[in-house]
């Protein structure tokens, strides 16, 4: 009697689609421009967010040292800059995080360098050390759009088109003003094409796990299907051989 098939094939696709996870790397604080010396931590989570037990760190795709799910960059050096990527033992490597690592007194952070219409995003004029910076004057392609007497975020929401363009921040640090180096920020038109795009596939990431549970159940079915048969095929040639050795009836 064949033994059935199934159950291995099964269980490679199941494997198969558990690996196709992807982590995914945040940084803290959030801001992916920093100014030397200062320390920020890279943090590789799973799917469901949590932090993964271990992971392999890459740097421009050299890899380093550290394997826990936390990579922390202390006095951060312009040669820090550059790709960052995680991956754990059960997934394939993340999407690249840039780093970028600057010098100089100010920096305009962001909290998105490209965002869609009717999103939102924060800049911050970031002084060198945490020092503290006042009088700051945040810029939109050189036109002034709001003076705080202190450092604050300016959030900008329901953005638009217009809201693109190249921003800058100045500032007083011990009474010396300084001004940053402009950033570009890009805002794109929303597409009710790719958005319905996007909202077609997003269904896989439920439906992925849940296929992956199915198949493991039918393989499990088949395999203890296949004990029952391979216990029949044996109890069925055992009584053969009881017949053909009894005398009485042979």
């Amino acid at each position: 009697m064949p033994i059935p098939m199934g159950g291995p094939a099964l269980l490679w696709m199941a494997l198969l689609l558990c690996h196709t996870s992807k982590p995914t790397v945040s940084l803290n604080p959030p801001w992916n421009r920093i100014l030397k010396d200062d320390t920020v931590t890279l943090i590789c989570h799973e799917n469901n967010s949590l932090e993964v037990n271990s992971a392999v760190w890459t740097h421009n795709n050299i890899r380093l040292e550290e394997t826990s799910s936390r990579l922390n960059i202390v006095k951060a050096r312009i040669q820090d800059s550059g790709e960052y990527r995680c991956q754990n033992k059960d997934s394939i490597p993340s999407e690249p995080v840039y780093l970028g690592v600057f010098a100089g007194w100010l920096l305009l952070q962001a909290s998105a360098e490209v965002v869609t219409e009717g999103e939102s995003f924060h800049i911050r004029c970031h002084g060198w050390r945490n020092q503290n910076v006042s009088k700051v004057t945040y810029y939109r392609n050189g036109i002034a759009l709001k003076y705080w007497y202190d450092s604050i975020d300016m959030s900008i929401t329901n953005v638009t088109v217009r809201d693109g363009g190249r921003y800058f921040c100045t500032g007083c640090i011990r009474r010396q003003n300084h001004t940053s180096d402009p950033l570009n920020i890009t805002v794109k038109k929303d597409s009710p094409g790719q958005s319905g795009h996007q909202s077609k596939y997003s269904w896989l990431q439920f439906l992925i796990p849940v296929l992956v549970a199915i198949l493991f159940a039918v393989d499990t079915g088949l395999f203890v299907l296949t004990q029952q048969q391979l216990a029949l095929l044996l109890k069925t040639k055992r009584t053969r051989k009881g017949r053909k050795l009894d005398p009485e009836k042979s």
